[in-house]
């Protein structure tokens, strides 16, 4: 039974795209079109939210946001709406996404609260994952979902690995969300720092001999690591201190942690 579990969890992971890179869309080439004419969106609302609500160490207290600045986040989220990310540079097309990710899973959680799990609000009993396929997402084309960002707009449209640790699911096993908002001045900047935080942090990466213990997510999206790293041996002695790398062998086996999708809950 568990076996079979892991089975529909694994081909539902598959059908939201995790774990295999999808070819271009139109949406993606949309989104990396870029007309340098607009001004960079605002998004000081979002950093103030982060800094009253956000410890990375402990998670979002979704409890006090959403008693207090509930209203705050919603009209923040459709402000982010009425921005056209085609007249952005290509890096703040890229921060824009990366925002609004994030910004809409605090705000589907916040809708719901409280749950345990992200996964509670889907529909689907089995996998649960449904929550990520559901057209919640306001943007100046119309609703699309989750799944459409991370997919289509930033995984398809910029072919950067670093990304993974930069969007958050609201899982415990996640890595966190950054405590500033993305900027396209910044966004290199940025997503090293992300990648860098959490593979030398408790749950980045251990080196048993010949054997690299990291996050599950390395496995669910190998592919991007392989097309657009060098693998993921480049890309961990890339961005891991220098001591550290020289540790990992060219021909290391990976072994991946479980993955925790217990909400990232401050008060739990």
């Amino acid at each position: 039974m568990k076996n079979t579990k892991r089975t529909l969890l694994a081909l539902a992971l598959a059908g939201l795209g995790w774990g295999a890179a999808r070819p271009a869309t139109a949406a993606a080439t949309a989104a990396t079109a870029a007309p340098t004419t607009g001004s960079a969106p605002d998004y000081a609302p979002w950093g103030e939210l982060l800094s009253k609500y956000y410890d990375p160490a402990k998670g979002m207290d979704y409890a006090a946001l959403k008693a207090k600045d509930a209203k705050t986040l919603e009209s923040f989220k459709k402000q982010l709406a009425q921005v056209d990310p085609k007249t952005l540079s290509k890096k703040e097309q890229l921060a824009y996404w990366i925002n609004v990710y994030n910004v809409n899973v605090v705000s589907t959680i916040v809708e719901h609260y409280p749950v345990a799990s992200i996964r509670d609000i889907s529909t689907d009993i089995l996998t649960r994952l449904n929550v990520f396929k559901k057209d919640t997402v306001p943007v100046k084309s119309g609703m699309i979902s989750l799944n459409d960002v991370e997919n289509d707009r930033i995984r398809a449209g910029f072919h950067d690995p670093r990304i993974h640790f930069a969007i958050n699911c609201a899982a415990q096993s996640c890595p966190p969300i950054r405590s500033e908002p993305y900027t396209g001045a910044k966004i290199d900047e940025q997503l090293d720092d992300q990648v860098q935080k959490f593979l030398t942090g408790p749950h980045g990466v251990r080196i048993d001999k010949d054997v690299v213990h990291t996050t599950k997510i390395m496995d669910w999206f190998g592919e991007d690591f392989d097309k657009w790293a060098g693998g993921k041996v480049a890309f961990l002695k890339k961005h891991l201190p220098a001591e550290k790398a020289k540790q990992i062998s060219t021909n290391a086996k990976f072994e991946y942690d479980d993955y925790s999708w217990k909400l990232n809950d401050a008060k739990k």
